[in-house]
């Protein structure tokens, strides 16, 4: 009976798991349903068709590939490389408490907002819809999950730069030439768990597919910005594509859903059949 009972108890337990697995499938692969619908109703306009006047839409979507904006290519601060956006940061991470306490020590970017071009002409994109694709660990948590529409996907940024230091009395070579230059104090890299310097660019001629929201930017110029709330798109991959990525994994999460809820019932009523024959 002692077997029996560990048998019958693991039947169960499969049982449920399996059916709630199934659930949190169909779930997901309604989600992925709706952001392909949230896609196709949003089709790609012309960048030149998006100007100033009148009411501005609640989203826009364009496709077409980076260029830079009104300032031209810049440089990024660290590897010199040419881009139409970049920014280089500096964080320390302290443990504090079991928590991870990060500070941004020293932070410079430079071609905020970038443009999207088209056969059409080209609209700014302002640079916080990079988010989802950029490093993010300065961020609050909630900003952190909130990825765009459609990913995990091919994203615009290029890291150039990643170094990671933990033994303070050796910085690592952009850590110290950062120190050299007397951008940040040695005192405050002392105490640091860890230091990392990152570069990040968004490099000219990159295919873009953006869906943000229209608001009027610095200049008068009309850009597409990161939505405080709701959903948003910014994928190097063609909306076509995207859409059907997003219905092969709503086909294969429906799937395996099904198969996962009558694996479920299945072991569900094995678990009471047994159970019921064992009382009487």
């Amino acid at each position: 009976m002692g077997v029996l009972s560990i048998v019958l108890a693991t039947t169960g337990f499969f049982g449920c798991a399996l059916v709630v697995l199934g659930a949190i499938m169909v779930l997901l692969a309604v989600k992925n349903g709706r952001d392909r619908w949230w896609i196709r109703r949003h089709a790609v306009s012309p960048c030149a068709a998006l100007r100033p006047v009148g009411k501005l839409p609640e989203r826009y979507s364009v496709y077409g590939r980076t260029v830079p904006g009104r300032g031209g290519l810049v440089v990024a601060a660290l590897s010199g490389a040419e881009a139409v956006w970049f920014r280089t940061m500096v964080c320390s991470f302290v443990m504090v408490d079991r928590n991870t306490r990060t500070t941004v020590l020293w932070e410079q970017s430079g071609g905020d907002p970038f443009g999207v071009a088209d056969g059409t002409g080209a609209v700014a994109v302002a640079a916080p819809i990079l988010q989802g694709a950029t490093f993010s660990s300065h961020l609050p948590v909630w900003a952190r999950t909130r990825n765009p529409v459609g990913s995990p996907g091919p994203v615009p940024t290029r890291t150039v730069v990643d170094e990671t230091t933990r033994n303070q009395r050796q910085p690592g070579p952009w850590l110290r030439q950062l120190i050299e230059r007397g951008l940040i104090p040695q005192d405050r890299v002392m105490h640091a768990d860890r230091v990392t310097v990152i570069e990040e660019i968004v490099p000219p001629g990159i295919p873009l597919h953006v869906i943000g929201k229209p608001e009027i930017l610095a200049g008068g110029v009309v850009g597409l910005t990161l939505p405080k709330v709701g959903r948003y798109l910014a994928l190097s991959r063609t909306p076509a594509e995207t859409e059907r990525i997003l219905a092969g994994d709503r086909t294969y999460g429906m799937g395996c859903a099904v198969w996962a809820t009558l694996v479920g019932v299945v072991c569900l009523a094995v678990f009471a059949a047994v159970a019921i024959s064992i009382t009487r």
